[in-house]
């Protein structure tokens, strides 16, 4: 037969375990927002190269050789502001590969480097969406060879790869600053790391040592 054994416990119950569910603050620094972003921005990216960034409207102009051509459109690669986009969007991807994946001494400096020319990059974009939303560029698509007076009568407006490069270089922004605020740091902030530093480099400063001298029995004792 066996007998049972008491266990006697000593002090309180324990509390029950509860999963606190991640707040809206947590939620917006966390790597995945960062990841969802890069993501969303990456296609966003795509579609802007894809897409027409010119649409040119020759419905009104009365010509017959533009009755069957309602529309002329232009890619990013041959519009105004294309290539300095082009050249902005490959060190912008470049910044942030490393930000994400690189070493943690160049992290810092690639994340602000990806802010920095995305705020560029938005800057070159509304410019260029108001060049675009005029009839000024209208010789230099045509190649000059039509009179001033049938392109007045044409209307020119940003196409959806403009607005997907707006939409892409704001959200790799926003990925870079999610990056920024979920940057692990220090236990007690920088400034108790700092001080912990500081104590750890004086705990190891060479100082006096105490040392007590005092007479030994004799090894051997003569009678």
């Amino acid at each position: 037969m066996s007998e049972e054994l008491d266990v006697v416990e000593f002090g309180p119950a324990p509390a029950a375990v509860t999963r606190d569910r991640p707040g809206w603050r947590a939620m917006a620094t966390g790597s995945r927002l960062t990841t969802g972003l890069v993501v969303l921005g990456g296609a966003a990216a795509i579609a802007s190269l894809v897409g027409e960034w010119q649409i040119i409207d020759t419905t009104r102009s009365g010509d017959e050789y533009f009755a069957s051509i309602p529309q002329v459109t232009s890619s990013v690669w041959s519009t105004t502001g294309g290539t300095p986009y082009l050249a902005g969007l490959m060190l912008l991807g470049a910044s942030i590969a490393v930000a994400l994946g690189g070493p943690a001494v160049a992290r810092a400096v690639a994340r602000m480097a990806a802010l920095g020319t995305s705020a560029v990059l938005a800057v070159v974009l509304a410019a260029a969406a108001s060049v675009l939303s005029s009839t000024s560029e209208l010789p230099r698509v045509f190649g000059g060879f039509m009179n001033q007076e049938l392109l007045s009568r044409f209307t020119s407006s940003p196409g959806r790869g403009m607005w997907a490069g707006l939409v892409a270089v704001a959200l790799l922004g926003l990925a870079m600053l999610s990056a920024l605020r979920s940057e692990p740091e220090p236990p007690g902030g920088r400034h108790a790391a700092a001080h912990a530093d500081s104590e750890d480099d004086d705990d190891h400063e060479p100082g006096d040592i105490e040392l007590t001298v005092t007479t030994a029995a004799p090894f051997l004792r003569q009678y």
